[in-house]
């Protein structure tokens, strides 16, 4: 952007709108990262802390079909053969994974989680070269800029923890049912 600050500022809506869609096109990895970001208001302005919100509740849904087909060979079987009904849409959508209301043959109604195809191998190349760029820009904040003490690496590192323990739903089976 040309004109400096007060250039940036007049644009701060068109620039974080234009944010919000590349990191839509770039995938899940980039709209976790978007979403986590838009609670920050320590490190963005308002008008990109509001277009990044978007993302918290606005996310495209992938083809049921293809989670239908994720659902069937995760359980080994038809649908039919582990739920009675299963909702023709998602209930909700999200930068890792879709929901879809289900009924067991019991009668108890359930959610059914579903990740995004590809999801861990998708995340892993993006973590991949976030981290080489984080190295990158570590190495020019350590020689330009050394009074900087934040460690982009490391808070790098710390955040793909928290995002492949999102992705690991036996993890969160365990934590609801250690909360019941």
């Amino acid at each position: 952007v040309q004109g400096g600050v007060d250039a940036l500022q007049e644009n701060d809506a068109s620039l974080a709108r234009d944010a919000r869609e590349i990191c839509q096109q770039l995938g899940p990895t980039f709209i976790k990262l978007a979403q986590t970001l838009s609670v920050r208001p320590d490190v963005l302005p308002p008008a990109a802390l509001a277009e990044l919100a978007v993302l918290q509740d606005s996310v495209v849904p992938f083809d049921t079909a293809i989670a239908i087909e994720t659902i069937e060979t995760e359980l080994g079987g038809p649908l039919g053969a582990f739920f009675t009904e299963v909702s023709s849409e998602p209930v909700a959508a999200a930068s890792l994974a879709q929901v879809y209301r289900a009924k067991l043959a019991d009668g108890r109604e359930v959610a059914v989680k579903v990740q995004r195809p590809k999801i861990l191998e998708q995340v892993s190349k993006d973590l991949y070269v976030l981290r080489r760029a984080a190295e990158v820009y570590q190495r020019l904040i350590d020689r330009f800029a050394p009074q900087q003490k934040t460690n982009y690496v490391d808070l790098l590192n710390e955040w793909a923890v928290g995002f492949y323990t999102e992705l690991d739903f036996r993890s969160e089976v365990d934590n609801l049912n250690a909360i019941r």
